[in-house]
Formats: structure tokens, C-alpha cells, sequence
């Protein structure tokens, strides 16, 4: 995204001057640059989602904006303060700048903001800085009644905060804090804001957390509409924020938490020379227990320990769990990005091989559950654990060899971004053009590179092209070691195919697919499983397609990247029926 110059103001005063401006910024309102803000900017009735942060670099104080809806990320613009309180900042806004002027206090922002299409207000609340202590004391299991249960953890790709599923509902979001006793929830899994669930801590004798209010603004007190709107009076402070009490007074639930395991934390295993670390969260009930080893997806950053609810939803229901950090993540060694898929397996299988040693753990009754790319590790890690590996469960597995699978998705991204039938055959077929390259051709000269090259040229100034995953081609060379390592690791990767490993899978199975995934060929992926279950005779292996179930298996309408912000209901069955198949199967193995 360029750069735009923010308040012109600041452009015409003296440099000293505006040292002088940025250091009685921080010094009114030093909160300002602490954690992330988040609300809504709206005008002319229409509201935007808006989440900001607020920091100094070399020119003095910034701010960056993010706008989800609209997948703009790091928005920079420059601060200027004013008399007391008030402050001002510009930001692009799609074609236009936005300018603010108004006001902070601890919690709130508030004030107006102008557009060349006309004037509207911008209000955002605070979202305190991320603390792991803090949040990991507040996962658990709470209890709304004895058959309505909400389970949350921390969840890496939320950047730690509270994943949590409500079991009635179906309902799931993240939980940010507001103060050390308030946490809230946006409308779904990517909008913040408005408020629709309110969480409030309550803490024992001792400090200890054992309830917590529980308030869904949004379905039960019509408060979410409120709140969105109300940037002057809820910036007016205290007073509405109170009155808001009675107002959820009704809606609110007492939600005790449950006691109903415990942690143990950075249980380590090796794997050859990698030191594997996590947590071994176990059931407060009489061993030794049933076990589920969490899988992680695939890439991004480096997935951690924290799969959110999880830990503590499965625990609940009896079962002990370990996740761990994946290697090169988090506390644990090695190096993800140069680690095969047998690295991988091999990692699940020391975890197993550490359980089965445990006199709490039944070593016969230790499963997998893998997800999204976990699918493609598990039935490695079955196969590797000689059959010692009791049951497989799978979210969002593809039959797909990896690299076709890339295809796949290239192909979804090009339709989410509105490209016609035309241009997503020609990115696809770019895309297979490469993976096929790589894949084929164990040693790849600097000539064959070379003329890969001149081809990709050719379509580089194509609109689709960017969206075709074959910029890197451009930029990576096997004439140099480590072009070279880099196109090797991704033949390793691509050229995966976990078919005839499913053939080896002789204990029970579970795959769960959805019907809209972008990510995996349901209607693929589906048949296929079906069939080499059939052909390897493997009588206990369940392929279930949720219709309406994005990767995440969601309840989706479209099943695209841009959707799955606005979501926040699963689909009904999901997280029940895993419970219920392990259940089924472990009460099997005596």
C-alpha cells in the first residue's frame, strides 16, 4: 500500500515543534500506544469495521489501520495532537484519506471523521496488550447448566487469545480483553467489533478464577446494534457502560468453571536430536485415560501448542491431550521449514511413544486427530507407529497428491477474487505447469530453470497472474546451494501423496469434509477415501461430508477466504460427533 501524508498541519510547523507535539502525545494518553484498538468507522450509515494500532517510528507517532472487510492491512498514517485530549490522524481509505479529529481516554476514542464523500463518526474501544499468563489462566471449561458447556484456550492463529465453542449454540469466536476482568467477542471469528458476547471474570478468595458472567449481547439483549453505534455515548464513559449493565441484566448467565482437569505443563520428547515441548492436559478422572494427539495444519507462522478449545473441550469429555509446539515453533527444536513429512510423522510418534510410558495413559487407547495438512500426517504416523496408534481423526484432509492440491486452491483463490472461467484455467494450468516441473525432474539444470522462466514471463503482466503462486520462480535459482535446497524441499513436499498410506491404515478411522472447502476437493477427496478404504478392506474407516461445512467447518454459504471473517456458527454434529466416535471406539479397546 503507498504512503499517504497525514494532516497537513503537521507538515508546516518546525521540526522541534513536532517532537514537541509527538512527546505530549504519549504523555497525555500513554494507553494510546499500548495493545490494539478496534470499532467502527461510519458514514452516511454505513459501518466499517476498523482495528488500529498505535506506535512511534523515526518521524514521530504513527498509526497503522487495518480494514478487514476490505483485505487492507497496515494502513499508515501520522499522528497530530491537540489541545488536552484531542488528537487527530488521516488514513487512506480505499481511494479517498479519512481524517479524524477527536478525543482519547483509557478505554475509548471517539470523534469525527471526514471523507470527500461526506462526514461520519469513528469509534473504537481498547483492546489491552496480549499476556499469555494472563490469558492461559482464563482457559477452561465453564458451565452455563449441566448440558451447556462453553470450552476455551488459546489459539495461535488469534495470536493466543481465547478461541471458545459453545456446545449449545454452536456459537465460536475469540475472546480479547478489555480490562483484567472483561473480555468481549466481535459478530465473528475476524470482526472484533460490535460488541456481541461480554465475558466478565469472576475470581475466589483466593484470586483464583472460578466463574465467570457470561452475556451474548447480540442474540439476547438487541444491545449489539447499540453499541456499534454508540460511539459519543459510550465514550461518554462509565455512566453508559453501567447503564448497559442493566440492560444485559437479563441476558446475562452465570457461567461456573468446571474443574474438570488439569494441565501439565512443557511435557518434552525427542524425536532423534529434536526436542519436542507442550502440554499434557489431563481429565480429573480415574486413569488411566483414553489420549488424543493434536496434529497441526499447515504454514504461516509456526503453530504452537495452542489449538484453542480443544485441549479443554476433548478433556471434558474424558479424553487426555497432547499438543505441542511444532518443531522450530514455540519451545520446541528443529527447524519446520526443512523437515519432511516423515520429520513430522516421526514427531507425532515420539509424542505417542512418550504417553504410552505413562502409567495415567492407556497405551492402547492413544489416538491422532490431524487437521487440514494434519491429514496428510497422520496416516504416516500411524503407518510409522507399526499399527500402535489406536484411531485416526481427520478435519479437512485432502486425497490429493500436495502439489495438485496447491492447484486446487489456486484455482479457488483466482474465483474469490471475481476472475472469469477463462483466466482461472490459465493460472491453474500455470500453476500445474510448475508443480509438474518441479516434481518431475530430480535434477533441474540452469537451463531447463531458465526457460521455466521465460514462460512465466510471458504472462507475468496478466491480471491473474500474482494470484498464481509462481512469483518465487522468478526470484529462486538452482545455480546457487540455496536455490537449489529450496526447490529440493519443495519437491519432497510436493511430490506427497498420502493414498498409499491410507491403503497401510488398518485401525479406525474418521474423516470429516466440507462440502464448500476451498482449501480440500471434497467432492474429490471424498469418493476416493470411500474407495481405497473399500479396496484395502478396512471395515471401520467413516468418510462424513458436512454439505454447507467450509475448511473450517463452518456453517458457509460460499466456503472462500473472504467469507470466513464473517462467520461464527459450526455446523451441527461437528465437535459432537468426534467426541462420540472416539468414545465409541475406545470403549472398544480393553
Amino acid at each position: 500500500m503507498p504512503t499517504r501524508v497525514c494532516h497537513l498541519r503537521l507538515l508546516i510547523v518546525a521540526p522541534a515543534l513536532l517532537t514537541i507535539a509527538a512527546s505530549g502525545l504519549r504523555a497525555q494518553s500513554p494507553q494510546l500506544f499500548q495493545g490494539d484498538w478496534v470499532g467502527e468507522m461510519r458514514v452516511g450509515g454505513t459501518p466499517t469495521f476498523i482495528r488500529a494500532r498505535f506506535a512511534t517510528d523515526s518521524t514521530g507517532p504513527i498509526v497503522r489501520i487495518d480494514i478487514p472487510t476490505s483485505q487492507a492491512w497496515g494502513l499508515r498514517g501520522r499522528l497530530s495532537a491537540g489541545p488536552g485530549s484531542n488528537f487527530g490522524f488521516d488514513f487512506p481509505f480505499g481511494p479517498d484519506t479519512a481524517h479524524f479529529d477527536g478525543t482519547s481516554t483509557p478505554s475509548s476514542i471517539t470523534g469525527r471523521v471526514r471523507l470527500t464523500k461526506g462526514e461520519g463518526t469513528l469509534y473504537l474501544v481498547h483492546r489491552l496488550a496480549y499476556d499469555s499468563a494472563f490469558v492461559r489462566s482464563l482457559a477452561g471449561t465453564y458451565a452455563l447448566a449441566a448440558d451447556h458447556i462453553i470450552s476455551m484456550g488459546p489459539l495461535d492463529e488469534a495470536g493466543g487469545w481465547l478461541a471458545f465453542f459453545d456446545n449449545k449454540t454452536l456459537r465460536g469466536g475469540i475472546l480479547y480483553a478489555l480490562s483484567d476482568s472483561t473480555f468481549f467477542s466481535g459478530p465473528s471469528y475476524g470482526i472484533d467489533y460490535p460488541i456481541a458476547i461480554r465475558a466478565t471474570v469472576h475470581r475466589d478468595a483466593t484470586g483464583r478464577v472460578d466463574a465467570r458472567w457470561w452475556s451474548d449481547v447480540t442474540r439476547e439483549a438487541g444491545g449489539g446494534r447499540r453499541e456499534a453505534g454508540g460511539g459519543k455515548r459510550e465514550a461518554g464513559g462509565g455512566k453508559r457502560e453501567a447503564g448497559g449493565g442493566k440492560r444485559e441484566a437479563a441476558s446475562r448467565s452465570w457461567a461456573r468453571r468446571l474443574n474438570d482437569f488439569t494441565v501439565e505443563k512443557d511435557v518434552s520428547f525427542k524425536n532423534g536430536d529434536v526436542r519436542l515441548v507442550g502440554d499434557l492436559t489431563l481429565p480429573n478422572t480415574r486413569g488411566p485415560h483414553p489420549a488424543v494427539i493434536m496434529i497441526h495444519g499447515c504454514c504461516g507462522s509456526k503453530p504452537t501448542r495452542d489449538f484453542g478449545y480443544w485441549s479443554t473441550y476433548l478433556a471434558h469429555h474424558g479424553f487426555a491431550v497432547l499438543a505441542y509446539d511444532r518443531r522450530g515453533g514455540g519451545a520446541s527444536g528443529g527447524d519446520f521449514n526443512s523437515a519432511t513429512y516423515d520429520d513430522v510423522a516421526g514427531d507425532v510418534v515420539a509424542g505417542f511413544d512418550m504417553l504410552a510410558r505413562r502409567a495415567d495413559i492407556d497405551p492402547k487407547r492413544i489416538g491422532v486427530f490431524g487437521t487440514s495438512n494434519g491429514g496428510y500426517v497422520a496416516p504416516l504416523a500411524a503407518v510409522r507407529s507399526g499399527g500402535r496408534i489406536a484411531f485416526i481423526v481427520v478435519r479437512s484432509g485432502s486425497a490429493r497428491r500436495v502439489g495438485d492440491n496447491i492447484d486446487y486452491e489456486v484455482g479457488n483463490d483466482l474465483r474469490s477474487h471475481g476472475f472469469d472461467s477463462i483466466a482461472v484455467r490459465r493460472g491453474v494450468e500455470l500453476r500445474r505447469r510448475v508443480t509438474d516441473f518441479v516434481i518431475d525432474r530430480p535434477v533441474i539444470s540452469v537451463a531447463a530453470w531458465d526457460s521455466l522462466r521465460a514462460e512465466i514471463k510471458t504472462v507475468r503482466s496478466e491480471p491473474w497472474y500474482p494470484w498464481a503462486r509462481t512469483i518465487w520462480v522468478m526470484y529462486v535459482s538452482p545455480a546457487d546451494s540455496g536455490g537449489a535446497a529450496y526447490i529440493n524441499s519443495l519437491r519432497r513436499s510436493w511430490s506427497y501423496d498420502p493414498i498409499p498410506l491410507w491403503r497401510q491404515v488398518k485401525v479406525p478411522v474418521y474423516i470429516m469434509l466440507g462440502g464448500l472447502d476451498r482449501s480440500v476437493p471434497t467432492a474429490e477427496s471424498a469418493p476416493v477415501f470411500r474407495s481405497v478404504f473399500r479396496e484395502s478392506g478396512n471395515r471401520d474407516a467413516t468418510v462424513r461430508v458436512y454439505p454447507r461445512g467450509n475448511h473450517g467447518l463452518l456453517a458457509a454459504r460460499t466456503g472462500f477466504d473472504d467469507e470466513a471473517r464473517y462467520l461464527s456458527y459450526y455446523l451441527p454434529g461437528f465437535q459432537d460427533s468426534v467426541v462420540s466416535w472416539i468414545r465409541r471406539h475406545v470403549s472398544l479397546v480393553r
